[in-house]
């Protein structure tokens, strides 16, 4: 079923995509500040900051124009534009050519070369040595500071930011469609400053050279790198990319962030969703636990007294009317694996794993069968799954299996705890789910997803959703492990050449860009590989974990992908993406 000399067919084929899909050049060994990059596929931004720069639009559509962008969720979904810059001469835009690397971003003219940098996370600089620039968007001529000295600093209008220009000579221009604001070189040179401030700006004096930024960006990309999981030569590439996309998403504690997080995106995902998080905590901890132990911990940091997480935060909002599923009991399970947690962190998690567990039972069991439901399809993470297509709310095998799995890791953190009698519940109580889950949910082929009130199920649903109960398949009975394990392998019914299909291609429902109704996505390509590692089907589990790797080599990280295809769909630079990825690439794949 998995011929070698296929894959190797594959393989050669996924390097032939990857020149025409994205355009990240590293070579192998090479400095992470040196790869390149397409902006209209991967923002360019830097650790801590919530600013980006890309060259796609609202509509996602790449305009060639650089869109600098505000990541703090103020507009939430709204465009997060703040202004449009081009290069500028004798009254009109010139013809530019961009290439982005960690670095900078750096637009090549007939006139002489336009860069970008950030001096800090929240200071990003453009600089010229022969055109101007030519800004659209929040500016206008009654936002000028009345600051002493600093009578070329205009505020945007309805953004906590700044504009200040260091070196050159600017105003507004506002005739012949061409509203907006323009910057010229003084003696050869331009400098402006663009700044995010959280309540008041402050008055700064500019000492930091370029020279200066790019040593120390220089340094903190190197140690980034090597604290980035080692994978084979085959994916080093993609090692690179993925490493630049987790360092870039990463921003500072602001407003409701409590800790260093990292965003799902700097595209337009850009906020912390209290699932996708678990992803990029696991591919941290190997070895940096304690950015990876933040990325678990600032979304309960925000718990309520339910028990409940948020769906999502940002600096500026969080959002209530969904859930999450509760994958994060086997998240800690991987960060006991990968890292040496101590007892402080055990503790501090212990009581709010506690709640979490319990909310699912006390407030999502409507039937009180001891079989805990959703009320809508985002609370599964899988949206518009075909499970999910009948009246809510809905019970499935899935949920059960996260609770299961998230009551074994209690009980293992408990006895961690000297919480013999605890662990003992925890462990009783995970037995019991799983006998209900299976008597409930198990029609004899497969596990199904049922209205808690009606019994109904979508018999025309054929979703890998129903195959997430193989993360707990060491603890079902091996009559349903081996069906299940059958089913996966059974040729076009869910594994292509890309991975795992959401939706089985032979399925009426599937569509090829249909979100969790086809596409192949990195949450469950990890949930299962690591659930049939687990139950022994190590070869299986390492051809999987090959055909999603060499299909985020050959497209890079985005949202989903074309189960047919390997087409890179939706946001095309996903932190969850990258960091499966890499975990895959280093766990799996790296021997």
């Amino acid at each position: 079923m998995y011929h070698k000399n296929k894959i190797c067919v594959i393989k050669v084929v996924y390097s032939l995509l990857s020149m025409v899909l994205f355009t990240t050049v590293a070579a192998y060994g090479q400095n992470l500040s040196n790869i390149k990059f397409d902006l209209a596929r991967v923002p360019f931004s830097r650790f801590g900051s919530y600013m980006s720069l890309s060259t796609l639009d609202h509509d996602h559509h790449d305009t060639k124009e650089i869109h600098l962008c505000d990541l703090s969720g103020a507009k939430v979904f709204s465009n997060n534009t703040v202004l449009t810059i081009a290069p500028w001469h004798e009254q009109q835009t010139v013809p530019v050519k961009y290439e982005a690397t960690p670095l900078q971003v750096q637009g090549k003219t007939t006139l002489g070369t336009l860069t970008f940098y950030f001096e800090r996370p929240e200071r990003l600089h453009i600089m010229s040595d022969g055109p101007g620039v030519f800004l659209k968007g929040n500016l206008d001529s009654s936002n000028t500071l009345r600051v002493p000295g600093y009578n070329k600093t205009w505020k945007l209008r309805d953004e906590r930011m700044v504009l200040t220009i260091k070196s050159g000579n600017g105003g507004f221009k506002t005739e012949n469609d061409k509203n907006g604001f323009w910057v010229e070189p003084e003696q050869g040179h331009l400098d402006i400053v663009i700044e995010q401030y959280r309540s008041d700006w402050l008055p700064v004096q500019y000492s930091v050279s370029y020279a200066k930024s790019m040593e120390i960006l220089k340094k903190e990309l190197l140690q980034w790198e090597k604290n980035t999981v080692s994978v084979s030569s085959a994916y080093e590439q993609g090692r690179e990319l993925a490493a630049y996309i987790n360092w870039s998403c990463i921003v500072k504690p602001n407003g409701i962030v409590s800790r260093y997080g990292m965003l799902m995106s700097k595209n337009w995902m850009f906020n912390i969703w209290s699932w996708d998080n678990c992803f990029n905590a696991i591919a941290l901890s190997y070895h940096q636990p304690k950015l990876s132990w933040a990325q678990l911990m600032v979304v309960f940091d925000q718990q309520d007294s339910t028990g409940a997480l948020p769906d999502y935060i940002n600096p500026h909002h969080m959002v209530w009317e969904f859930r999450k599923p509760p994958i994060h009991g086997w998240t800690l399970g991987q960060l006991m694996e990968h890292s040496q947690l101590s007892q402080k962190q055990l503790a501090e998690i212990y009581p709010k794993l506690v709640k979490w567990t319990n909310y699912w039972f006390i407030y999502r069991d409507g039937n009180h069968n001891g079989l805990p439901e959703y009320y809508h399809g985002n609370d599964s993470g899988w949206d518009n799954g075909s499970a999910l297509g009948v009246e809510f709310p809905i019970e499935g095998a899935d949920l059960a299996t996260f609770l299961i799995k998230q009551m074994e890791v209690l009980a293992k953190v408990a006895i961690k705890l000297g919480k013999q009698k605890e662990a003992a519940y925890w462990n009783r109580r995970a037995d019991t789910t799983l006998n209900k889950m299976i008597s409930n949910f198990w029609d004899g082929e497969k596990f199904v997803s049922k209205n808690a009130l009606s019994g109904k199920v979508n018999k025309d649903s054929r979703s890998l959703m129903a195959y997430l109960p193989m993360l707990i398949g060491d603890r079902l009975p091996k009559k349903i492990r081996d069906k299940m394990i059958d089913d996966l392998k059974k040729p076009g019914n869910f594994v292509t050449e890309y991975g795992l299909a959401s939706e089985s291609p032979q399925s009426k429902l599937y569509g090829a860009d249909s979100y969790w109704r086809g596409p192949v996505w990195a949450p469950p390509m990890l949930l299962i590989i690591d659930g049939l590692n687990r139950s022994g089907e190590k070869d299986f589990a390492r051809q999987l974990a090959e055909r999603f790797c060499n299909t985020c080599e050959a497209g890079g990280f985005a949202e989903n992908f074309d189960a047919l295809t390997g087409q890179p769909l939706r946001d095309p630079a996903y932190t969850w993406t990258s960091s499966t990825f890499l975990i895959l690439a280093h766990q799996y794949l790296e021997k």
